[in-house]
């Protein structure tokens, strides 16, 4: 197992890639920190990774407040000592209807408090746990809609998190803390209106499918193992798209 003995945080785990990645955790031997805004969405997930056997703690947590996530983070850590592993998969996907939008405002906000600030600030409080106990492995999510031009408060924060994923990768790759991002395209999740990889839409992709979100866990997990040890600030694509 590639993961065993280590301790993780993924945050915004309750379903779709979240829930994948904590269960692949699981299965490769981590203990899982997972959060969401209620305790009744970790439920299942919670199951998930207790029927492989490791410990499962379920967190309520806003990412979008950094004073709310350092103080749930110090508790975190109190409880399990140190972490290995964070996986900030926690995010929105809401654009604006038209170009210019009179409620861009609101949405700007929403987006880029819970997309990029929330990431900012749990991350770095989280390198600096790392750096204390010698090292550690920092996983961004992006989109691939973050690798090109955007004018839409999403495109933008995903953006963003790849241009952060390299900063602090850069910061940190002297402490022994490792930072890389994932950037997928379309995912048969909820969010996507699919089930079981089969997009609703019929735009053509060259598997035929969207990529699912075990296929997007395996990336993690290569990325939080020593299989990685030599990558440093790059941000990994996961797209079954032609664009």
């Amino acid at each position: 197992m590639r993961l065993s003995g280590k301790q993780a945080l993924v945050t915004g785990a309750s379903r779709g890639i979240g829930r994948a990645i904590a269960r692949t955790f699981a299965r490769e031997g981590a203990d899982v920190a997972v959060t969401a805004r209620s305790l009744e969405s970790l439920s299942d997930v919670v199951n998930d990774i207790e029927a492989f056997g490791r410990k499962a703690l379920p967190l309520v947590w806003d990412v979008s407040d950094p004073a709310a996530s350092c103080e749930q983070l110090r508790v975190l850590l109190e409880a399990v000592g140190r972490l290995d592993a964070l996986v900030n998969n926690a995010g929105v996907v809401r654009l604006p209807e038209d170009f210019p939008d009179p409620t861009q405002e609101a949405l700007w906000d929403y987006t880029m408090d819970i997309n990029l600030k929330g990431l900012f600030f749990l991350s770095q409080a989280v390198a600096e746990a790392m750096k204390d106990e010698g090292g550690g492995v920092i996983i961004n999510l992006s989109s691939d809609a973050g690798m090109r031009g955007a004018a839409s408060p999403y495109g933008i924060s995903k953006w963003g998190v790849i241009g952060y994923t390299q900063g602090l990768a850069k910061q940190m790759a002297q402490h022994g803390v490792r930072v890389n991002g994932i950037a997928p395209g379309p995912v048969a999740t909820g969010m996507m209106r699919c089930e079981d990889g089969e997009p609703k839409d019929s735009a053509p992709h060259p598997l035929g499918r969207f990529a699912l979100p075990e296929e997007v866990a395996d990336v993690a997990l290569f990325l939080a193992s020593d299989d990685s040890r030599a990558v440093f600030g790059h941000t990994i694509v996961v797209n079954t798209a032609n664009d």
